[in-house]
């Protein structure tokens, strides 16, 4: 079984000038103010915050991805900047289709749920890192996602519910 935690991030939320650097391709940079005006220039479109409303479409909608492709979601957990997600599944998907496809949905939910159609929601690729070890898991699951500020969930908890506007 595979056990992937994937982190999606805002479209423009962890600019180049960031105090903590940024990343290109796999690489991490150092802070850097005039490529953070280079990327302002190029924007096509204005950053993206996940406010209540959105963290609550992503959290229903990484769930009913979930259920709708037999995955297993174990936890979600959001903030203005970003999602991350802690998903398995069974059989042979290649963790980058299963991260690709989360995406996908979930963009074509938040342009559904705001009206926004062809909204860039997220940054090109999302990170992801292979849960192997039972203590990794359990730090995901019981530290790092509950320390979160956003909208959350884990198993366990009831089923989220459909934002008005998604179903």
């Amino acid at each position: 079984m595979a056990v992937y935690h994937f982190t999606y991030h805002a479209y423009r939320s962890w600019r180049p000038d960031h105090p903590r650097g940024y990343t290109k391709g796999e690489q991490i940079l150092p802070s850097d103010r005039e490529r953070a005006a280079s990327y302002d220039r190029k924007a096509y479109q204005p950053p993206v915050r996940f406010d209540r409303f959105i963290q609550s479409v992503l959290v229903w909608g990484a769930y009913d991805i979930c259920q709708r492709r037999g995955w297993r979601l174990h936890s979600a957990a959001t903030d203005p900047t970003h999602l991350h997600v802690v998903v398995s599944w069974r059989g042979f998907i290649p963790w980058k289709d299963v991260r690709d496809r989360m995406k996908n949905v979930l963009s074509y939910l938040l342009g559904r749920a705001t009206g926004q159609q062809g909204r860039r929601w997220f940054v090109r690729d999302a990170s992801r890192r292979r849960v192997e070890r039972r203590s990794h898991f359990d730090y995901l699951m019981d530290e790092y996602h509950p320390d979160h500020r956003g909208v959350k969930w884990r198993e366990g908890m009831p089923a989220p519910v459909a934002p008005p506007g998604v179903e």
